[in-house]
């Protein structure tokens, strides 16, 4: 499996939503370079934060298989909660 995981915990604030980014952009952390392959989808789990720029990967909406809520807002955040079932849109 070639693909890592950028980070795995919880982002509470904006703050470390930079930070994160930050780090990416340094080269501290890795980016996705292109959409996950079939058996890298395993890594998709709780706690899971994947960061990718969009031009550079080619990605613009983030697709993995697994069925996922409408967005919800939380502060300054876009939530998601996967649904039961067993593959989705994407």
């Amino acid at each position: 499996m070639s693909k890592k995981v950028t980070y795995h915990g919880r982002i509470h604030t904006s703050s470390d939503a930079i930070i994160l980014l930050e780090a990416c952009r340094l080269g501290l952390l890795p980016k996705l370079r292109q959409r996950l392959a079939e058996k890298e989808r395993q890594l998709v789990k709780s706690g899971s934060v994947f960061v990718w720029d969009e031009h550079e990967a080619g990605m613009r909406r983030w697709t993995d298989g697994k069925l996922w809520s409408s967005s919800r807002v939380s502060g300054r955040f876009l939530i998601y909660h996967e649904m039961e079932g067993k593959h989705g849109r994407g």
